[in-house]
Protein backbone atom coordinates (compact mmCIF):
# COMPACT_ATOMS: atom_id res chain seq x y z
CA UNK A 1 0.00 0.00 0.00
CA UNK A 2 1.35 3.38 -0.79
CA UNK A 3 1.77 5.97 1.53
CA UNK A 4 -1.22 8.20 1.76
CA UNK A 5 0.08 11.84 1.26
CA UNK A 6 -3.55 13.49 1.98
CA UNK A 7 -2.73 12.41 5.67
CA UNK A 8 0.25 14.22 6.06
CA UNK A 9 -0.74 17.83 3.92
CA UNK A 10 -1.38 19.40 7.11
CA UNK A 11 1.74 18.43 9.39
CA UNK A 12 3.77 19.71 6.40
CA UNK A 13 1.92 22.87 6.58
CA UNK A 14 2.86 23.18 10.60
CA UNK A 15 6.74 22.15 9.64
CA UNK A 16 7.02 25.01 7.39
CA UNK A 17 5.90 27.38 10.72
CA UNK A 18 8.74 25.63 12.53
CA UNK A 19 11.49 26.05 9.83
CA UNK A 20 10.45 29.98 9.14
CA UNK A 21 10.64 30.61 13.27
CA UNK A 22 13.68 28.40 12.71
CA UNK A 23 15.72 30.11 10.45
CA UNK A 24 15.25 33.85 11.69
CA UNK A 25 16.74 32.77 15.08
CA UNK A 26 19.69 31.30 13.06
CA UNK A 27 19.76 34.41 10.88
CA UNK A 28 19.68 36.71 14.76
CA UNK A 29 22.82 34.49 15.59
CA UNK A 30 24.30 34.82 12.30
CA UNK A 31 24.81 38.12 12.67
CA UNK A 32 26.47 38.15 15.84
CA UNK A 33 29.15 35.58 14.42
CA UNK A 34 29.65 37.69 11.49
CA UNK A 35 30.46 40.55 13.32
CA UNK A 36 33.07 38.11 15.93
CA UNK A 37 34.33 37.00 12.78
CA UNK A 38 35.18 40.43 11.44
CA UNK A 39 36.55 41.81 14.21
CA UNK A 40 38.52 39.42 16.42
CA UNK A 41 40.74 40.15 19.50
CA UNK A 42 44.29 40.68 18.97
CA UNK A 43 46.63 37.92 18.59
CA UNK A 44 48.08 38.18 22.09
CA UNK A 45 44.49 37.75 23.66
CA UNK A 46 43.99 34.73 21.13
CA UNK A 47 46.94 32.97 22.01
CA UNK A 48 46.47 33.93 26.02
CA UNK A 49 42.54 32.01 25.25
CA UNK A 50 43.97 29.24 23.41
CA UNK A 51 46.56 28.61 26.11
CA UNK A 52 43.86 28.53 28.56
CA UNK A 53 41.47 25.65 27.37
CA UNK A 54 44.78 23.53 26.61
CA UNK A 55 45.70 23.63 30.37
CA UNK A 56 44.87 20.61 32.48
CA UNK A 57 42.60 22.84 34.31
CA UNK A 58 39.96 23.43 31.47
CA UNK A 59 39.22 20.86 29.07
CA UNK A 60 36.28 20.29 26.47
CA UNK A 61 37.36 22.71 23.64
CA UNK A 62 36.57 20.88 20.69
CA UNK A 63 36.82 24.15 18.92
CA UNK A 64 39.44 25.32 16.08
CA UNK A 65 42.89 27.16 16.81
CA UNK A 66 45.06 29.21 14.20
CA UNK A 67 48.06 28.21 13.27
CA UNK A 68 51.54 28.68 15.34
CA UNK A 69 54.70 30.31 13.58
CA UNK A 70 55.47 31.72 10.13
CA UNK A 71 51.97 29.46 8.70
CA UNK A 72 49.85 31.47 11.05
CA UNK A 73 47.03 33.53 8.99
CA UNK A 74 43.93 35.42 11.09
CA UNK A 75 41.33 33.78 11.89
CA UNK A 76 39.28 36.40 9.23
CA UNK A 77 41.58 36.21 6.97
CA UNK A 78 40.17 34.81 3.51
CA UNK A 79 42.11 34.34 0.24
CA UNK A 80 40.62 34.40 -2.89
CA UNK A 81 41.50 32.04 -5.58
CA UNK A 82 45.58 32.47 -7.01
CA UNK A 83 45.85 31.22 -10.98
CA UNK A 84 46.54 27.71 -11.02
CA UNK A 85 49.60 26.21 -11.97
CA UNK A 86 50.58 25.39 -15.86
CA UNK A 87 50.41 21.36 -14.52
CA UNK A 88 50.35 19.23 -12.43
CA UNK A 89 49.41 15.48 -11.53
CA UNK A 90 46.07 14.77 -9.89
CA UNK A 91 45.33 11.98 -8.40
CA UNK A 92 41.94 10.65 -6.40
CA UNK A 93 40.75 7.59 -4.54
CA UNK A 94 37.30 6.25 -3.10
CA UNK A 95 36.17 3.16 -2.27
CA UNK A 96 32.91 0.88 -2.06
CA UNK A 97 32.23 -2.34 -0.18
CA UNK A 98 29.79 -5.49 0.15
CA UNK A 99 29.14 -6.45 4.14
CA UNK A 100 29.35 -10.26 5.10
CA UNK A 101 25.97 -12.34 5.09
CA UNK A 102 25.86 -13.80 8.36
CA UNK A 103 23.05 -16.02 6.69
CA UNK A 104 25.48 -16.78 3.85
CA UNK A 105 26.98 -20.45 4.37
CA UNK A 106 30.35 -18.99 3.99
CA UNK A 107 31.25 -15.50 5.21
CA UNK A 108 33.09 -13.18 3.15
CA UNK A 109 33.61 -8.86 1.98
CA UNK A 110 34.50 -7.42 -0.51
CA UNK A 111 36.45 -3.96 -0.74
CA UNK A 112 36.50 -2.28 -3.80
CA UNK A 113 39.13 1.18 -4.52
CA UNK A 114 38.79 3.41 -7.25
CA UNK A 115 41.68 5.72 -8.55
CA UNK A 116 41.67 8.49 -10.72
CA UNK A 117 44.80 10.46 -11.89
CA UNK A 118 44.03 13.29 -14.19
CA UNK A 119 47.04 14.93 -16.00
CA UNK A 120 46.73 18.81 -15.31
CA UNK A 121 48.14 20.95 -18.48
CA UNK A 122 48.36 18.22 -20.20
CA UNK A 123 47.06 16.58 -23.24
CA UNK A 124 46.84 13.12 -21.94
CA UNK A 125 44.14 10.79 -21.67
CA UNK A 126 43.21 10.45 -17.63
CA UNK A 127 44.06 7.05 -16.20
CA UNK A 128 41.82 4.90 -14.36
CA UNK A 129 42.33 1.96 -12.16
CA UNK A 130 39.90 -0.34 -9.72
CA UNK A 131 41.75 -2.80 -7.38
CA UNK A 132 38.78 -5.10 -5.64
CA UNK A 133 39.78 -7.09 -2.93
CA UNK A 134 37.49 -10.06 -1.72
CA UNK A 135 38.12 -10.91 2.14
CA UNK A 136 36.99 -14.70 2.89
CA UNK A 137 39.50 -16.05 5.24
CA UNK A 138 38.28 -17.06 8.61
CA UNK A 139 40.64 -14.78 10.31
CA UNK A 140 39.93 -12.26 8.48
CA UNK A 141 35.87 -12.28 8.63
CA UNK A 142 35.60 -13.29 11.78
CA UNK A 143 36.56 -11.96 15.68
CA UNK A 144 38.21 -13.37 18.05
CA UNK A 145 35.06 -15.16 19.01
CA UNK A 146 34.53 -16.06 15.84
CA UNK A 147 31.72 -13.79 15.10
CA UNK A 148 31.25 -12.09 11.45
CA UNK A 149 33.04 -8.73 11.50
CA UNK A 150 30.69 -5.86 11.70
CA UNK A 151 29.90 -3.10 9.23
CA UNK A 152 32.20 -0.21 11.01
CA UNK A 153 35.28 -2.74 11.36
CA UNK A 154 34.58 -3.36 7.43
CA UNK A 155 34.23 0.74 6.42
CA UNK A 156 37.39 1.37 8.69
CA UNK A 157 39.74 -0.97 6.86
CA UNK A 158 38.02 0.48 3.07
CA UNK A 159 39.39 3.30 4.44
CA UNK A 160 42.92 2.51 5.55
CA UNK A 161 43.06 0.39 1.81
CA UNK A 162 41.70 4.01 0.11
CA UNK A 163 44.69 5.53 1.74
CA UNK A 164 47.09 2.73 1.67
CA UNK A 165 46.11 2.64 -2.68
CA UNK A 166 46.47 6.61 -2.95
CA UNK A 167 50.05 6.18 -1.44
CA UNK A 168 50.95 3.57 -3.36
CA UNK A 169 49.55 5.39 -6.80
CA UNK A 170 51.23 8.74 -5.34
CA UNK A 171 54.71 7.03 -5.20
CA UNK A 172 54.56 5.22 -8.23
CA UNK A 173 54.01 9.03 -9.85
CA UNK A 174 56.30 10.70 -8.62
CA UNK A 175 58.53 11.51 -11.01
CA UNK A 176 55.34 12.80 -12.90
CA UNK A 177 54.40 16.40 -13.42
CA UNK A 178 54.32 18.58 -9.88
CA UNK A 179 52.72 19.28 -7.76
CA UNK A 180 51.28 15.92 -6.76
CA UNK A 181 48.36 16.50 -5.65
CA UNK A 182 46.38 13.48 -3.85
CA UNK A 183 42.67 13.82 -3.30
CA UNK A 184 40.99 11.62 -0.21
CA UNK A 185 37.04 11.92 -0.07
CA UNK A 186 36.67 12.40 3.48
CA UNK A 187 38.04 13.71 6.83
CA UNK A 188 41.61 12.99 7.33
CA UNK A 189 41.43 12.88 10.95
CA UNK A 190 40.49 9.36 10.99
CA UNK A 191 39.90 6.91 14.16
CA UNK A 192 38.25 3.83 15.10
CA UNK A 193 36.64 3.30 18.85
CA UNK A 194 37.69 -0.18 20.45
CA UNK A 195 34.96 -2.33 19.42
CA UNK A 196 36.23 -2.53 15.68
CA UNK A 197 38.10 -5.72 15.15
CA UNK A 198 42.03 -4.74 15.00
CA UNK A 199 41.56 -1.34 15.71
CA UNK A 200 45.53 -0.55 16.78
CA UNK A 201 46.60 -2.40 13.58
CA UNK A 202 43.66 -0.34 11.55
CA UNK A 203 45.34 3.02 13.21
CA UNK A 204 48.82 2.15 12.15
CA UNK A 205 48.53 1.61 9.19
CA UNK A 206 46.79 4.53 8.40
CA UNK A 207 49.44 6.30 9.76
CA UNK A 208 51.75 4.20 7.00
CA UNK A 209 49.40 5.63 4.63
CA UNK A 210 50.43 9.46 5.52
CA UNK A 211 53.97 8.28 6.01
CA UNK A 212 54.07 7.08 2.24
CA UNK A 213 52.05 10.19 0.65
CA UNK A 214 54.47 12.66 2.46
CA UNK A 215 57.72 10.63 1.67
CA UNK A 216 56.05 10.69 -2.28
CA UNK A 217 55.90 14.02 -1.98
CA UNK A 218 52.18 14.31 -2.29
CA UNK A 219 49.94 17.40 -1.25
CA UNK A 220 47.33 15.76 0.85
CA UNK A 221 43.56 17.07 0.72
CA UNK A 222 40.50 15.66 2.15
CA UNK A 223 37.35 17.08 0.43
CA UNK A 224 34.34 17.29 2.61
CA UNK A 225 31.79 17.83 0.76
CA UNK A 226 28.46 20.05 2.50
CA UNK A 227 30.40 19.94 6.13
CA UNK A 228 26.61 20.19 8.25
CA UNK A 229 28.25 18.89 11.01
CA UNK A 230 31.70 20.95 11.32
CA UNK A 231 30.99 23.60 13.99
CA UNK A 232 34.76 24.33 15.20
CA UNK A 233 34.77 27.95 14.75
CA UNK A 234 31.71 28.77 15.69
CA UNK A 235 33.39 27.42 19.15
CA UNK A 236 36.13 29.49 18.82
CA UNK A 237 33.85 32.33 18.01
CA UNK A 238 32.37 31.90 21.05
CA UNK A 239 35.53 31.04 22.98
CA UNK A 240 36.86 34.55 22.05
CA UNK A 241 34.08 36.28 23.25
CA UNK A 242 34.54 35.09 26.55
CA UNK A 243 36.60 36.69 29.41
CA UNK A 244 39.17 34.06 30.88
CA UNK A 245 37.07 33.50 34.00
CA UNK A 246 34.06 33.13 32.03
CA UNK A 247 35.66 30.36 29.73
CA UNK A 248 37.12 28.44 32.80
CA UNK A 249 33.62 28.27 33.94
CA UNK A 250 31.53 28.12 29.72
CA UNK A 251 30.61 24.08 28.44
CA UNK A 252 33.36 25.00 25.84
CA UNK A 253 31.89 21.93 23.91
CA UNK A 254 29.04 24.24 22.60
CA UNK A 255 28.50 26.89 20.84
CA UNK A 256 27.28 28.69 23.64
CA UNK A 257 25.16 31.87 22.55
CA UNK A 258 25.87 30.93 19.00
CA UNK A 259 24.43 27.51 19.58
CA UNK A 260 22.50 25.77 16.56
CA UNK A 261 25.29 27.57 14.22
CA UNK A 262 27.21 25.16 11.93
CA UNK A 263 30.72 26.38 10.31
CA UNK A 264 28.67 26.30 6.92
CA UNK A 265 26.61 28.99 7.95
CA UNK A 266 29.47 31.49 8.46
CA UNK A 267 31.22 30.87 5.56
CA UNK A 268 28.61 30.45 3.33
CA UNK A 269 27.83 34.13 3.81
CA UNK A 270 31.07 35.68 3.78
CA UNK A 271 33.20 34.10 1.42
CA UNK A 272 32.68 34.17 -2.46
CA UNK A 273 33.26 31.53 -4.92
CA UNK A 274 36.90 30.52 -5.52
CA UNK A 275 37.40 31.97 -1.65
CA UNK A 276 39.10 30.12 0.89
CA UNK A 277 38.61 30.89 4.73
CA UNK A 278 42.23 30.56 6.87
CA UNK A 279 43.85 27.23 7.91
CA UNK A 280 43.68 26.32 11.32
CA UNK A 281 43.42 23.34 13.11
CA UNK A 282 41.30 21.19 15.49
CA UNK A 283 41.47 21.36 19.23
CA UNK A 284 40.99 17.63 20.10
CA UNK A 285 42.82 14.22 21.39
CA UNK A 286 42.27 12.77 18.40
CA UNK A 287 44.60 15.54 16.26
CA UNK A 288 47.14 16.10 18.99
CA UNK A 289 48.00 11.79 18.83
CA UNK A 290 48.45 12.28 15.06
CA UNK A 291 50.80 15.29 15.77
CA UNK A 292 53.05 13.06 18.61
CA UNK A 293 51.87 9.27 18.02
CA UNK A 294 53.76 6.09 16.93
CA UNK A 295 54.24 6.65 12.95
CA UNK A 296 53.17 10.48 13.48
CA UNK A 297 54.88 13.75 14.24
CA UNK A 298 54.58 17.13 13.90
CA UNK A 299 54.32 16.80 10.29
CA UNK A 300 51.31 14.79 10.69
CA UNK A 301 48.88 17.53 12.83
CA UNK A 302 45.76 17.99 10.30
CA UNK A 303 44.78 21.08 9.76
CA UNK A 304 42.31 22.65 7.45
CA UNK A 305 40.41 25.58 5.62
CA UNK A 306 36.90 26.15 3.69
CA UNK A 307 36.19 26.48 0.54
CA UNK A 308 33.43 27.99 -1.72
CA UNK A 309 33.59 26.20 -5.22
CA UNK A 310 31.62 27.14 -7.75
CA UNK A 311 30.57 25.15 -11.50
CA UNK A 312 29.39 28.90 -12.80
CA UNK A 313 25.80 27.91 -12.41
CA UNK A 314 25.98 27.06 -8.51
CA UNK A 315 28.25 27.14 -5.50
CA UNK A 316 29.18 24.54 -3.17
CA UNK A 317 30.84 24.89 0.15
CA UNK A 318 33.94 22.07 1.37
CA UNK A 319 35.93 21.80 4.09
CA UNK A 320 39.36 20.48 2.99
CA UNK A 321 41.59 18.92 5.38
CA UNK A 322 45.58 19.27 4.94
CA UNK A 323 48.19 17.44 6.84
CA UNK A 324 50.72 20.04 8.48
CA UNK A 325 53.60 19.18 5.97
CA UNK A 326 51.06 20.93 3.44
CA UNK A 327 49.52 23.49 5.90
CA UNK A 328 53.06 25.16 6.31
CA UNK A 329 53.89 25.32 2.65
CA UNK A 330 52.34 28.67 1.44
CA UNK A 331 53.40 27.74 -2.24
CA UNK A 332 51.55 24.01 -1.88
CA UNK A 333 48.36 25.56 -0.06
CA UNK A 334 48.21 27.62 -2.98
CA UNK A 335 48.53 25.08 -5.66
CA UNK A 336 46.08 23.26 -4.11
CA UNK A 337 43.47 26.36 -3.57
CA UNK A 338 43.90 27.04 -7.35
CA UNK A 339 43.29 23.32 -8.28
CA UNK A 340 40.24 22.20 -6.52
CA UNK A 341 38.90 25.53 -7.63
CA UNK A 342 39.38 24.57 -11.12
CA UNK A 343 39.03 20.66 -11.04
CA UNK A 344 35.20 22.08 -9.54
CA UNK A 345 34.40 23.94 -12.66
CA UNK A 346 35.04 20.88 -14.98
CA UNK A 347 31.52 19.17 -14.27
CA UNK A 348 28.82 21.72 -15.52
CA UNK A 349 26.61 22.02 -12.93
CA UNK A 350 28.32 20.38 -10.02
CA UNK A 351 30.59 21.94 -8.05
CA UNK A 352 32.23 19.13 -7.25
CA UNK A 353 36.35 17.74 -8.09
CA UNK A 354 36.18 16.36 -11.10
CA UNK A 355 39.18 13.84 -10.31
CA UNK A 356 37.30 12.46 -7.09
CA UNK A 357 33.55 12.13 -9.19
CA UNK A 358 35.24 9.90 -11.20
CA UNK A 359 37.29 7.77 -8.70
CA UNK A 360 33.61 7.53 -7.25
CA UNK A 361 31.99 5.89 -10.18
CA UNK A 362 35.17 3.27 -10.84
CA UNK A 363 34.64 2.58 -6.72
CA UNK A 364 31.25 1.98 -6.61
CA UNK A 365 29.62 -1.62 -6.23
CA UNK A 366 26.21 -1.37 -7.58
CA UNK A 367 23.52 -4.23 -6.82
CA UNK A 368 23.84 -6.17 -9.80
CA UNK A 369 27.51 -6.45 -9.48
CA UNK A 370 26.89 -7.63 -5.88
CA UNK A 371 24.51 -10.02 -7.43
CA UNK A 372 26.77 -11.47 -10.23
CA UNK A 373 29.44 -11.74 -7.26
CA UNK A 374 26.74 -13.88 -5.01
CA UNK A 375 26.18 -15.79 -8.20
CA UNK A 376 29.45 -16.57 -9.23
CA UNK A 377 30.13 -17.65 -5.15
CA UNK A 378 27.24 -19.68 -5.10
CA UNK A 379 28.38 -22.02 -8.33
CA UNK A 380 31.29 -22.56 -6.22
CA UNK A 381 29.74 -23.43 -3.30
CA UNK A 382 27.18 -26.10 -5.49
CA UNK A 383 30.46 -27.64 -6.88
CA UNK A 384 31.64 -28.84 -3.20
CA UNK A 385 28.25 -29.90 -2.21
CA UNK A 386 26.95 -26.85 -0.20
CA UNK A 387 23.38 -25.24 -1.04
CA UNK A 388 23.57 -21.50 -0.99
CA UNK A 389 21.75 -19.59 1.42
CA UNK A 390 18.19 -19.04 0.22
CA UNK A 391 15.84 -16.31 1.72
CA UNK A 392 13.81 -16.61 4.67
CA UNK A 393 10.10 -16.23 4.54
CA UNK A 394 9.90 -12.73 5.59
CA UNK A 395 12.34 -12.37 2.95
CA UNK A 396 10.67 -13.74 0.14
CA UNK A 397 7.20 -12.54 1.04
CA UNK A 398 9.13 -8.56 0.95
CA UNK A 399 10.23 -9.59 -2.51
CA UNK A 400 6.81 -10.83 -3.71
CA UNK A 401 5.61 -8.27 -2.35
CA UNK A 402 7.62 -5.50 -3.43
CA UNK A 403 8.04 -6.73 -7.13
CA UNK A 404 6.65 -5.34 -10.27
CA UNK A 405 2.92 -6.25 -10.40
CA UNK A 406 1.82 -8.38 -13.64
CA UNK A 407 -1.98 -8.31 -14.34
CA UNK A 408 -3.68 -12.09 -14.50
CA UNK A 409 -6.89 -12.26 -16.35
CA UNK A 410 -8.90 -15.36 -14.53
CA UNK A 411 -11.85 -15.51 -16.73
CA UNK A 412 -15.11 -15.46 -16.06
CA UNK A 413 -15.88 -17.92 -13.08
CA UNK A 414 -17.32 -21.40 -14.64
CA UNK A 415 -16.74 -19.78 -17.97
CA UNK A 416 -14.06 -20.87 -21.12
Amino acid sequence: MALEFNKIVEQVHKMSHMLDALDFDLGARLAVARERFANPPPLRVIRERVALVQSPQVSGYRGAIPLNGPAYEPVNAIYPAPPPPPSATIIAADGSQIYPNEQMPFHYYLINVGLFVYHHGASRVPEQLTIPRLAFHKDHVHDARGRVISARTVDARRTVREMQELGRLAWAKRGEARPLIALYDNHLLFGVNADVVGHKAIMRAYMGALVHLHDAGALLAGYVDNPVRSRVVIRLLYLLSLSDDEARRADLSSGGDLEGLKDIHLFNSVLRPGERSAIMVQNSPRNLAYKAGEGGGASYEIAFFYLKTSSGYQSSLARVDIPMWVARDRRAVDELHALLVAQCAMQGRNPYPYALTRADELAVVTGRDKQKLEDMINVELRKRGVEPVRFTAKEWGKALARSPKRKHDMGKAGGV
